[in-house]
């Protein structure tokens, strides 16, 4: 069950001079809230290895340590993560107990949002990685009803507030008799809807890491065709969501995916020249 991406940073893609627009890779700005350890992210090079076992996973990321060091580089930070085991594919729960990565996008979204036009880019896409450190403790010590209304979402199945089941559309204009919206303001499915960001979606990720008491969370990687997507939803995010009391994002990256090598061919051939 091994699987593994690469992804290259912005300044190797400069180095190397990969037919990439700049605008693909650049930076993300400084958001508020953020307290970044530059040691923890950034990089020229990413390397994202999964395996349902974490034997093969050790010994090829050694076997990848020992090519970077081989070829002249050094690695400049690792981190480990992991997914609750689900049931028949079911949508795995992050630490604060909330199913995690309900709204991604279908096939033809995929194709509008996520993945490259036809070309030398077809097939590859932009990652974009947030290192989040959760307050686990004070979230439970959340009522349930009030938790829900942090999310947006219900706790045992996932469900919209506004909604019956996990994957119907949250409806970000329902309102309450009183005249209130059922998804709170602050929510955070309200403030990350594609609706308010033109229908973009982006592919989700999320693994939850556990590196020690005070130091839990989840290690989010979204997927898509533009990175300016992510900064106009985590500006949105930054300013009003009501998890930012429960959540502080620690290391932050951007890398270009490379497309899969065809047979008997290299990654990221089609991007020279």
């Amino acid at each position: 069950g091994l699987s593994s991406l690469v992804g290259v940073g912005p300044g190797l893609a400069a180095r190397l001079g990969l037919n990439v627009p700049p605008a693909l890779l650049t930076e993300l700005p400084e958001f508020p809230g953020d307290r970044l350890d530059p040691a923890r992210g950034g990089g020229d090079l990413v390397i994202q290895l999964c395996a349902a076992d974490r034997w093969p996973l050790s010994v090829v990321a050694e076997q990848a340590g020992a090519a970077a060091r081989a070829a002249g580089a050094t690695v400049r930070w690792t981190q480990s993560g992991f997914l609750a085991r689900t049931a028949g594919g079911a949508t795995p729960r992050n630490l604060f107990g909330f199913k995690d990565g309900t709204a991604n996008p279908n096939g033809p979204e995929g194709g509008q949002w996520v993945w490259g036009p036809p070309g030398p880019h077809e097939h590859g896409t932009v990652l974009v990685y947030r290192r989040i450190r959760m307050d686990t403790a004070a979230f439970a010590a959340l009522p349930m009803d009030r938790q829900e209304q942090v999310m947006g979402r219900r706790a045992g199945d996932g469900a919209p507030l506004t909604g019956t089941a996990e994957h119907d559309e949250p409806d970000i204009y329902a309102k309450n008799p009183d005249g209130s919206y059922v998804l709170p303001a602050t929510a955070h499915v309200r403030l990350s809807s594609p609706r308010l960001d033109g229908g973009a979606r982006m592919l989700r990720r999320g693994y939850s890491y556990d590196d020690g008491p005070g130091d839990r969370g989840l290690l989010f990687c979204a997927f898509m065709r533009d990175p300016a997507q992510f900064t106009r939803v985590q500006n949105r995010l930054a300013a009003r969501d009501a998890l930012n009391a429960f959540v502080e994002h620690t290391a932050s990256a951007v890398a270009y995916v490379l497309p899969g090598a065809p047979a008997g061919g290299t990654l990221g051939e089609g991007l020279f020249g």
